[in-house]
């Protein structure tokens, strides 16, 4: 006997599915299971006397191996430009930079063609040779981030040159202290910071400068008087395209970048190889749940300056993913006071899907916010609602009806309405301000703890989980392990409720040491490669770390 059914049936029961079908999607659960936010990292079964356990990622236990790349293809920074997925459309807009008024964009396929000029011109115009790990293969590059930063560093690493990334509001005591310690002979800057490099480049190594922009008579004039051949960026790229060289690819252990920061209260330089850096990028990409992956839609704005090495690691994310990236939003880091209009003017017009910021910026777009809408009665009516549906129901809405009467015309004045994730790097006490990015701004909101030392990030927050402690950083990512050891001024492993004490990382993103300073390498260094970080830290029982401080 056969059953057969009609027209009518048939299409009771497929709206009966449909109906259910939506019903299960639109069911009001949380975001991500408790049970993963109860568990974040997993602790290592056997500890030594004066130590916590040894924490790791969930994706990379104990007993496996760290994350070091996010393909076996791809082992190096060149690697990645390479073959990483912005070539799967060389048409799409690359990079970007902001005048001012509008970003103007490159494609991926117009960057590498610059790319690979620009290192055949440096290959020519400077006396550098390239694998010597040493100041004959140093490129100096001291400037406000943009597209030609970008392509500077990119020709480095594909001719096995080591960058040496210059903040462009360093002060000129720290520039001197860079030229005389790395001896650098080539230097990389813009209209801005060229007469900063000129005023204290007499007397030092300095030979070659590359600037982009054309130099006035007078800084032509001083140069000359200085010895030193100064160049447009521009004439270098056409000296690359007359005298064509094939790269000299770099290897993993290759040194990558010498990133200067104060260790142990004295100004050192962070040796960082090529394999360092990619296991950021590739632990980045990995913590990104499959609903908030990384893609070629998204676009990237930081206002980290060129010293940041976060900011090369979230480059060197959008680039393997095809995404694209906007400059124009640098903000020193020693600013107590910021001015982002030019970071809101930037973002109207790129349209970011990702930021990355310290949390200074954002408590001033914070504050803006409220003090125009803050007395409103939907502004307040929608803030405690979808503020109780994020902390008690674990939910971020994006679509409400308070979304649509107020915050939606927030997003989309203050971010252009397409920001959907903000990265802060920032080991203070965030408070209220991740909460604030998730219901006014509708995105996810990831603190991190970084350290140049490790690359930029050692631990970072867990996506969706909405009540985090304020000063909580997440777990470990993937290619590095974290644990806390004693110290005398009571921080201790034994500490009741939670462990305490000084932060120590180890993995394939710790660097190899300081640049010519053996001494300070070995009061942060062990033998076993654990990085003492001088930063206080307490495991909280989801294992998440805590910032308490740091050791004075």
């Amino acid at each position: 006997m056969s059953l057969d059914l009609d027209t009518l049936s048939f299409l009771l029961l497929g709206s009966i599915s449909t109906v259910a079908l939506l019903s299960i999607r639109n069911a009001k659960g949380p975001d991500v299971h408790p049970l993963l936010l109860n568990a974040q990292a997993d602790p290592s079964r056997l500890r030594h006397v004066g130590e916590t356990a040894i924490y790791r990622s969930r994706m990379h236990p104990n007993g496996s191996p760290l994350m070091l790349t996010m393909d076996r293809n791809i082992r190096t920074l060149h690697d990645l430009f390479e073959l990483g997925g912005a070539k799967s459309n060389l048409n799409a807009k690359f990079l970007g930079n902001f005048n001012g008024s509008a970003v103007v964009w490159q494609t991926y396929d117009e960057v590498k063609r610059r790319v690979d000029n620009f290192r055949c011109g440096l290959a020519t115009f400077a006396s550098l040779t390239p694998k010597t790990n040493d100041a004959s293969s140093f490129v100096g590059v001291f400037a406000k981030s943009s597209s030609e930063t970008f392509i500077a560093e990119q020709a480095a690493n594909s001719h096995s040159y080591v960058t040496i990334p210059i903040a462009a509001s360093a002060r000129t005591t720290f520039i001197s202290h860079i030229l005389s310690t790395t001896s650098l002979t080539t230097v990389v800057v813009d209209k801005e910071t060229l007469p900063i490099l000129l005023s204290v480049a007499e007397g030092t190594s300095v030979k070659y400068v590359i600037v982009d922009g054309t130099p006035s008579h007078a800084e032509l004039a001083s140069a000359n008087e200085k010895n030193i051949k100064l160049e447009e960026f521009k004439n270098v790229e056409a000296i690359g395209a007359a005298h064509p060289t094939s790269p000299v690819v770099p290897e993993p252990e290759d040194i990558c970048s010498i990133y200067f920061t104060k260790a142990s209260g004295k100004k050192a330089g962070v040796v960082l190889k090529h394999k360092n850096i990619l296991a950021n990028i590739a632990s980045y990409i990995a913590i990104m749940p499959p609903n908030q992956k990384v893609t070629a839609a998204d676009r990237l704005i930081y206002s980290y300056p060129l010293g940041n090495v976060l900011s090369r690691v979230l480059t060197g994310m959008l680039s393997y993913v095809g995404g694209s990236i906007a400059y124009g939003c640098e903000i020193a880091e020693d600013e107590e006071v910021v001015d982002i209009t030019r970071l809101q003017t930037c973002a109207q017009q790129a349209m970011p899907t990702i930021i990355a910021s310290g949390s200074l910026a954002f408590t001033q777009i914070k504050d803006r916010i409220e003090s125009h809408y803050g007395n409103s009665f939907l502004y307040k009516r929608g803030y405690e609602a979808k503020k109780r549906t994020l902390l008690n129901e674990g939910r971020l809405v994006v679509d409400n009806r308070y979304d649509m009467l107020v915050f939606r015309d927030i997003r989309q004045k203050t971010f252009g309405g397409s920001l959907r994730l903000v990265l802060f790097d920032n080991n203070g006490d965030l408070g209220d301000l991740p909460t604030f990015v998730r219901v006014v701004l509708g995105a996810q909101a990831v603190p991190t703890y970084s350290r140049t030392e490790a690359s930029g990030t050692i631990t970072a927050s867990m996506f969706f989980d909405y009540a985090a402690n304020p000063a909580s950083r997440g777990s470990p990512t993937p290619c590095n392990e974290v644990k806390l050891i004693d110290l005398p001024e009571g921080y201790l492993a034994t500490d009741t409720p939670n462990p305490r004490g000084e932060i120590c990382v180890r993995g394939n993103n710790v660097f190899s040491g300081y640049w010519g300073d053996s001494n300070t390498t070995s009061e942060v260094l062990d033998g076993d490669k654990w990085f003492m970080t001088g930063d206080i830290g307490e495991w909280l029982p989801n294992g998440t770390l805590k910032i308490v401080g740091s050791k004075k």
